[in-house]
């Protein structure tokens, strides 16, 4: 029977696998013409949201038909997600970016081992950006270490988060000048991702997000030494009976607890 070591590096292996060839589909459907439609006020989704998704879905329920499921786009079945070992999937993550054609949205693969990500593959196609992670080992882009910035000032760090967003936070005594990426990536993992690598300092969402949104930027995030929590600071617990969170603040170690103690004179996120 394989041990712990062997079962994270199979399951790395695959969700790796699986992200880039969910990652050449998608840019196949974008190539195309993907048809989009509003599954609700200001959600889109795409024929090529289903299409990803049923290969992710094809492909790890082959390999691993044993384990739990929970995407985006399939229908939320608590029964599945009883089990210990849980895929949680985004086919793609930052619709809108792919539906205007910019490199703005990702494959996002983890798999959870009760509440927690132990494996993670987040796949930007247009950007060839492969990022993987696996509890306890360290998190990788395109294979090279990568490691999450540990700037300790607000002033002058580079952040990513929307501009309105940033217009309530500077209004805040106190909050220093900070750089801001424009455009913004609309995948949020995406976003957490570019953190990791050392290539921004922060990200901070205050809009809800999803189990699927998040759990392998998460552990990208963690194994490269940072930090994410919601926006009261609390750490994230994957696989409730509700899947949703109040937001995201995501740094370094240092630098996110500055965010926090900034945070802490605006209203909650809603």
């Amino acid at each position: 029977m394989p041990d712990a070591d062997d079962t994270l590096n199979a399951d790395l292996d695959l969700a790796v696998e699986v992200a880039r060839e969910a990652g050449k589909l998608s840019l196949e459907w974008l190539e195309k013409g993907a048809k989009s439609w509003d599954k609700s006020p200001g959600n889109v989704v795409t024929e090529a949201d289903i299409a990803v998704n049923d290969l992710i879905a094809k492909r790890l329920r082959a390999a691993r038909p044993d384990d739990g499921w929970l995407s985006e786009e399939t229908k939320d079945d608590p029964v599945e997600r009883r089990q210990q070992r849980v895929w949680v999937v985004d086919p793609i993550d930052g619709t809108k970016a792919f539906v205007r054609g910019e490199p703005g949205f990702s494959i996002s693969i983890a798999r959870l081992e009760g509440n927690r990500p132990v494996v993670a593959a987040l796949f930007n196609p247009l950007t060839r950006e492969m990022f993987a992670a696996s509890e306890g080992r360290g998190a990788v882009l395109n294979g090279d270490r990568i490691t999450a910035p540990r700037t300790c000032e607000l002033g002058g760090c580079g952040m990513i988060l929307r501009p309105e967003m940033y217009a309530r936070l500077s209004a805040h005594p106190g909050w220093p000048k900070t750089r801001l990426l424009t455009p913004m990536p609309n995948s949020i993992a995406y976003r957490i991702a570019l953190v990791a690598a050392g290539q921004w300092d922060a990200a901070i969402g205050l809009g809800k997000t999803n189990d699927w949104d998040i759990a392998a930027a998460i552990l990208i995030l963690k194994e490269a030494g940072g930090v994410a929590t919601d926006g009261y600071g609390e750490r994230f617990v994957f696989n409730q009976p509700v899947t949703k969170h109040p937001g995201i603040v995501a740094a370094g170690a240092g630098l996110h607890a500055l965010i926090m103690e900034k945070l802490q004179g605006l209203s909650r996120p809603a």
